[in-house]
């Protein structure tokens, strides 16, 4: 089935979003995309303020010549959904009995 892009604030198409797992001899981002699949690109692709755990969005924009260009913007509010969904799994984790264990 063929993806269907999103449609970006600019009239752009919002393609996959990632999240940057981790930075690399602070010159390579790696990324990982909702299946867990990993990217490596250029750190200066990256917004300046994006770091390690951030939620960025590659968005194609479509310019008047026919010609495309690929942004990388911050997703904040994929970042905060993904924050609230990692914090409510660990609330449901079970704890640990309180007190003395008996071995």
């Amino acid at each position: 089935m063929p993806h269907e892009p999103n449609a970006a604030p600019n009239g752009g198409d919002l393609l996959e979003s990632y999240v940057i797992d981790r930075i690399e001899d602070g010159a390579w981002a790696v990324l990982e995309d909702p299946h867990g699949r990993t990217i490596d690109l250029p750190r200066a692709w990256l917004p300046t303020d994006a770091e390690e755990g951030t939620t960025v969005r590659i968005e194609v924009v479509h310019e008047a010549d026919g010609s495309s260009t690929h942004r990388w913007t911050i997703d904040v509010a994929a970042g905060r959904e993904r924050s609230e969904r990692i914090r409510s799994l660990r609330d449901a984790l079970k704890r640990a009995p309180s007190g003395d264990l008996d071995l």
